[in-house]
């Protein structure tokens, strides 16, 4: 079996730099957090020059302001990949944002000195906070996430079983359904991987290709799977029943592009301030192939696994990324592949 390294790397992650739009407020806030997490703090008269993009610090500031559930999710888990392997995560997300408040009495600066005493003052808060950093649980906005991708397979795998039930009826014919069943595998993909970008607003433009990747993947299949049932057609023969599990099988595809979406951000990231992330493929609970046990288990540089979906098992992987910086990686699963 060739290396992981040797395989083709079309559907894996760009880390190059990627544009977003801030508010003037908020782009006050970049750089300095995790600039106060990793580094002495600094003297009052050296400024922080804040960059024109945001990062993981402006994320940090972000988890107590009002965010769409994946945003915040996607936000929050970026933070979280930078605290791993801290001795004390809650603290020094507290410090970070008591060195922001020094720095700046704008609304900003406000924000960050109540987050840093609502985690100083709130034991329960500080565990949960350590205890995510770890892994050790799992951020409500990322149970939430995954709740509306599991929804959104569901929805979609009953359109699909329902445009095929029409087709094994007799009601419309396979052309009809090809183009229906298009339309409809387009728009899974997309919300798909808006759910895992964290919203609209946050695809960049390495999403974007990503998504327009998985689309043509998917429609390629439809196109076999249409050819498939026209030589039942021109054979004279019905359409046969499990066609209809065939075509709701379209729905697995979801988590495939969301999870190539979330693993983006985490590539950006790295790209947008030289971040310290690797990642790590984790084993599901699921029956493995040999493609997925062969790539569990050893940490490389953000980017550089295959992907999820990209297995012998396909669409139906049930492994995951874990991302942390190098260190605390290999740590806990050893030396890595690079």
């Amino acid at each position: 079996m060739p290396s992981f390294k040797q395989r083709d790397r079309a559907k894996r992650v760009e880390p190059v730099e990627t544009k977003r739009v801030v508010g003037n407020e908020r782009s006050a806030l970049i750089d300095r957090v995790l600039q106060a997490l990793e580094t002495p703090a600094a003297p009052q008269e050296t400024a922080i020059q804040p960059a024109a993009r945001e990062t993981a610090a402006q994320a940090a500031a972000r988890i107590t302001e009002p965010e769409p559930a994946p945003t915040r999710a996607n936000l929050i888990d970026r933070v979280l990949a930078r605290l791993r392997g801290e001795p004390a995560p809650a603290q020094s997300v507290a410090e970070g944002m008591e060195a922001v408040a020094r720095d700046d009495q704008s609304l900003t600066g406000r924000v960050a000195q109540e987050t840093a005493k609502l985690i100083r003052d709130n034991d329960n808060l500080a565990r949960a906070i350590d205890d995510a950093a770890a892994g050790r649980t799992k951020p409500q906005q990322r149970r939430d996430v995954e709740g509306d991708l599991e929804k959104l397979r569901a929805k979609y795998r009953d359109r699909f079983r329902g445009l095929a039930e029409q087709l094994v009826a007799g009601e419309i014919g396979h052309g009809k359904f090809r183009y229906e069943m298009g339309k409809e595998v387009k728009r899974l993909q997309t919300q798909a991987a808006i759910l895992g970008a964290g919203g609209q607003a946050n695809m960049t433009d390495n999403q974007r290709r990503l998504l327009d990747r998985s689309v043509k993947d998917q429609l390629a299949y439809l196109d076999g799977f249409v050819r498939d049932i026209r030589e039942h057609v021109n054979a004279g023969k019905p359409v046969p029943q499990r066609m209809i599990s065939r075509a709701g099988s379209y729905a697995a595809a979801a988590s495939v592009t969301a999870d190539q979406a979330r693993r983006q951000s985490m590539a950006d990231e790295v790209a947008e301030d030289s971040a310290d992330l690797w990642e790590v493929r984790v084993l599901g609970v699921a029956e493995h192939c040999n493609d997925c046990v062969e790539y569990a288990g050893r940490p490389a540089p953000v980017g550089t696994l295959p992907p999820i979906g990209d297995s012998e098992c396909g669409q139906y992987c049930k492994c995951r990324f874990e991302y942390g910086p190098r260190e605390e990686l290999e740590r806990k699963y050893g030396r890595g592949a690079s």
